[in-house]
């Protein structure tokens, strides 16, 4: 479900911007989460709540009133202000949005079409809107559970009727605003088809213009259940995000539902410590920076010196070369305002596994690591780099991080 708010948060800029090409920055100062990702968030919380019609009411009309300005469409944003409990008998997109997390909750394909029709006819119950949540469910379900895109089209022509032959460059120039689901969830569908990777997906929702974050939303949530979300696209996406939504998603975490964008132990090579050393520390962390912690950092190319992983209560980095474990961070929670802290720092001091290093240098890396790898917030280099030594350490520890 992440894949659909990084759509809603890149498509942001664009939805009353609209661009035809592929070519535009991801991330701008001016990206913003919008009604996408708050209601992806709602839905999430419904389902964790039980998933009746009405812990899908209760979930968005909370939701919608910790976040009334956000960009609800007039007659939703009427409901949700409202005492009614009542569909209004929509076609919009809007149930095709925030449907992701029926797809990762369901244990099947049927419960994940039973949850879509579910989640969307408390406010969406035309047969359009329905069709639209059940389509975009379904083809998110097929992803995670290794279906090509070939496979997953013919299912969603099959058992839905819409026509996906169509390619992004015939739809393109003629492509207008349309927030209906029957305008909006094929083409968001085809973008993904026409895909190789997540990014390539996402650029492909934005360049056909139209409502924008919701395609991108749509788009980015089949493509997350069938590709990895570049780790620096997660951190970026990150930040724009706050501690209520980062809150829920922690909540949907430690109930162990599954999400596409984790990182797991599994996914690289790793090595236990050989010797090692503990310090103890007192990190206080908030509840958005824990959120990305879980989902960890996956390698890319040589220069990225880490993968890194959350696992039973501690962030652990291994050296990627080698899969050496360097650090283990124990995390628990917090009373403060912050939430969480790290409580304890252990290190690998076999010295031949890696040089030489004191507590107060261990120290250092480590946060550099946490604060400028997973968080991408600016930190300062723990190491001297007005000469070359200092230059070499740095990139040595830290790669392209520094870039």
């Amino acid at each position: 479900m992440f894949g659909a708010i990084i759509g809603d948060i890149i498509g942001s800029v664009y939805e009353w911007n609209n661009i035809k090409t592929k070519d535009f920055p991801l991330f701008s100062e001016h990206c913003s989460f919008t009604d996408d990702t708050v209601m992806t968030i709602a839905v999430a919380e419904a389902l964790m709540n039980g998933g009746t019609s009405d812990d899908f009411i209760d979930a968005m009309k909370k939701y919608g009133r910790f976040y009334p300005d956000i960009g609800y469409g007039p007659r939703f944003g009427d409901w949700l202000s409202s005492d009614d409990r009542e569909p209004y008998n929509s076609w919009g997109n809007g149930s095709a949005m925030r449907v992701a997390p029926c797809a990762w909750f369901a244990s099947s394909l049927e419960i994940a079409e039973t949850l879509a029709e579910r989640s969307a006819a408390v406010t969406h119950n035309h047969p359009e809107g329905i069709k639209g949540a059940q389509a975009t469910a379904a083809a998110i379900y097929l992803a995670r559970v290794g279906k090509t895109q070939s496979e997953i089209k013919e299912y969603i022509e099959n058992t839905y009727g819409y026509d996906l032959s169509r390619t992004l460059d015939e739809i393109r120039p003629t492509y207008t605003f349309d927030v209906s689901c029957q305008g909006s969830v094929p083409e968001a569908i085809i973008a993904f088809l026409e895909s190789n990777d997540f990014e390539d997906a996402i650029r492909n929702a934005i360049s056909l213009g139209g409502d924008s974050d919701t395609i991108a939303a749509i788009t980015g949530s089949i493509a997350e259940a069938a590709y990895e979300i570049p780790s620096d696209i997660t951190t970026d996406g990150f930040f724009f995000l706050d501690d209520t939504l980062s809150s829920a998603i922690n909540k949907w975490l430690d109930n162990e539902y599954p999400i596409g964008t984790i990182v797991k132990k599994s996914a690289w090579k790793t090595e236990e410590f050989s010797k090692p050393h503990s310090i103890q520390v007192h990190y206080p962390i908030f509840e958005k920076m824990f959120c990305r912690i879980r989902f960890g950092l996956l390698p890319e190319v040589m220069e990225d010196k880490w993968f890194s992983y959350y696992e039973n209560g501690s962030l652990c980095f291994h050296r990627s070369w080698t899969g050496f474990k360097i650090y283990e961070a124990k995390i628990e929670k917090d009373e403060s305002e912050w939430g969480y802290c790290i409580t304890e720092l252990i290190v690998e001091r076999d010295t031949d596994l890696r040089r030489d290093a004191d507590d107060d240098e261990d120290c250092g890396i480590f946060k550099h690591l946490l604060i400028g790898g997973l968080l991408g917030m600016r930190i300062e280099l723990p190491f001297n780099t007005d000469d070359d030594i200092g230059i070499k350490k740095a990139w040595c520890n830290f790669g392209r991080m520094i870039l």
